[in-house]
């Protein structure tokens, strides 16, 4: 009986008396109660060496679970709060989609184990902790859910009430701004709305005036969604205490202003990039969320996969050469670029990058922004990164002929270029390059991989949901595929673990145009777009659109979505 057992390994191991163990069993028999309880009630034991003694005896994982642990949003969805405090459980992210880990007090409790199989779908794996730091996580992630979300109202209510319009008699004054943007209203609502946005995993939030009210909005997956705003008579204040916390001019309003800041959540620092515009009925706010732990260096987890990873991994081991990421802002490009300089990184290869700004920090690598205001901009930047005998070299954008022609030229001279351009195709890189003044020589020499990229909306794995397109949305996919009838598609029908948005996370979909030598002769003879695309088409490159329809295959998006990010041929 693995009771026995778990007698037998604690005595053994020294963390319990033979007198103190037969003096728990004799209240066990008297009482009915669990063993384990009992050594802990009674003190004969601690909970943590009864933790530790389930990890040897069935051989899981013991987790500290120190201060600074805390659960993901898509983490503590997963199951009620209910269940997690009556099991005294919590779950862990999900791995490869069919397993989630779930860490007990009590890994032996079949029913807690059951129940979560039956809520979530997915496969149990088991750890074990302490009681009391299981019970400290729940009290940390599910009563701060609660509190943001009743806070926000409640904030707006009572200023509503208290405020009024008296509040709009001082707007106009920068000390009584800055009195009221110190407010503990105003810092608790800042404070709330940015945990509530790095805890929904947003990349932005938007601040905007009305004439007579204000909206609030997180950017989530690609799709802005409102939340609780803020009175009317508030929203000066609010912007002012952002301004504050950017070290932006607060008394400046008719002028577009920037300014960064940085603040720690869940024992992790977040960095905050701040856009103030003025507009007719008071200045819009966008604060860009640059959370690290959200940063995906995979490239495989991004959405590379088969010969398209094997290919690029090959070319980035290239030592010269150009690689561009093509598509709009948002489509994902930076990212790419830094899971390719993750690859890249080496005690071995000096590798540097300039950007416009410096969005992310990676260890290993040498990261400059940019700052026009001094005369420091891509061109200049470069033309000293290359005294500084790098081996590869990222720059954040080519925006002009000066610096395409300086990462041209150091592609020649032996260095690896990766960088960004704005196109809506990868084949269309060339005439932009020819627009701005590049040679095409010089393009066909040095050019060695385009990558177009565009996100999709992944469907939500929670309620993934079986149904048949209309013939609408098929109309789109049989001319790339005929045998579209046949498939099986899927949506999301919404869910709490995606606000019932029916989708949850993005995956990237990209075009992979490799520099062959028949594409090469085709820029150095300055062939036009369509003759470049057919020709890659014919060569085997694989179009957006038909990377997109291929996720709806496999079940990761929806007809809808594919169609909305990317063109059709």
């Amino acid at each position: 009986m693995i009771t026995d057992q778990l007698s037998e390994m604690m005595i053994r191991s020294g963390r319990v008396g033979s007198r103190e163990l037969e003096k728990a069993l004799a209240i066990q028999e008297e009482t009915g109660r669990v063993l384990t309880d009992i050594l802990i009630d009674e003190k004969l034991a601690s909970s943590h060496d009864i933790a530790h003694t389930f990890a040897d005896l069935l051989n899981i994982p013991f987790l500290e679970l120190d201060e600074d642990f805390h659960l993901q949003r898509d983490e503590y969805d997963m199951i009620p709060e209910s269940v997690a405090r009556r099991f005294c459980l919590i779950p862990l992210k999900k791995e490869d989609g069919v397993s989630i880990t779930i860490v007990m007090k009590n890994p032996l409790d079949m029913d807690a184990v059951d129940t979560v199989r039956s809520l979530t779908s997915f496969e149990i794996h088991k750890a074990v902790s302490t009681e009391e730091r299981i019970r400290a996580v729940i009290d940390k992630c599910y009563k701060e859910e609660a509190y943001v979300e009743s806070s926000l109202q409640d904030i707006v209510d009572i200023e509503a009430d208290e405020r009024g319009s008296a509040f709009d008699a001082d707007m106009g004054d920068v000390d009584q701004l800055l009195i009221h943007a110190n407010d503990a209203p105003v810092v608790r609502y800042v404070n709330l709305l940015l945990m509530e946005a790095v805890r929904d995993g947003a990349s932005d939030i938007h601040f905007e005036p009305g004439e007579n009210s204000c909206s609030v909005r997180l950017r989530v997956d690609g799709a802005l969604h409102p939340v609780t705003p803020p009175p009317k008579s508030l929203f000066p204040a609010i912007v002012t205490r952002i301004k504050i916390l950017s070290e932006m001019d607060i008394a400046e309003r008719r002028l577009p202003l920037d300014g960064r800041f940085k603040f720690k959540f869940s024992g992790r620092v977040v960095d905050v990039r701040v856009s103030s515009m003025p507009q007719v009925f008071g200045e819009k706010v966008v604060m860009r969320i640059l959370d690290k732990e959200s940063l995906v260096l995979d490239l495989a987890d991004i959405g590379f996969e088969g010969q398209s990873l094997k290919r690029f991994k090959e070319i980035l081991a290239m030592p010269n050469g150009i690689i561009l990421l093509t598509g709009p802002t948002g489509s994902g490009k930076t990212t790419t670029l830094y899971s390719a300089l993750n690859l890249l990184k080496s005690p071995a290869k000096n590798v540097q990058t300039v950007e416009d700004p410096v969005e992310y920090l990676i260890d290993g690598v040498n990261q400059m922004p940019i700052r026009p205001k001094i005369g420091l901009n891509f061109a200049e930047c470069l033309r000293h990164i290359l005294r500084q005998d790098p081996d590869a070299v990222m720059i954040g954008e080519i925006r002009d002929a000066e610096t395409a022609e300086i990462a041209m030229r150091a592609s020649l001279t032996g260095h690896l270029v990766l960088s960004t351009l704005h196109t809506n195709d990868s084949t269309s890189s060339f005439s932009r390059l020819r627009d701005i003044g590049i040679k095409p020589y010089l393009t066909a020499a040095t050019m060695r991989l385009i990558i177009a990229q565009r996100l999709v909306r992944k469907i939500c794995p929670n309620c993934k949901t079986e149904y048949t397109p209309d013939d609408a949305e098929l109309a789109w996919v049989k001319p790339l595929f005929p045998e579209a009838g046949s498939w099986t598609y899927y949506h999301g029908t919404g869910c709490n673990q995606c606000r019932n948005r029916g989708a949850k996370g993005r995956r990237a979909i990209f075009e992979f145009l490799e520099v062959t030598p028949t594409i090469r002769e085709l820029v150095h003879n300055e062939a036009d777009d369509m003759t470049m695309r057919r020709k890659a088409i014919e060569g085997g490159m694989e179009t957006l659109a038909e990377n997109a329809f291929n996720r709806v295959r496999r079940g990761e998006t929806t007809i809808s979505e594919a169609i909305s990010v990317c063109q059709m041929d």
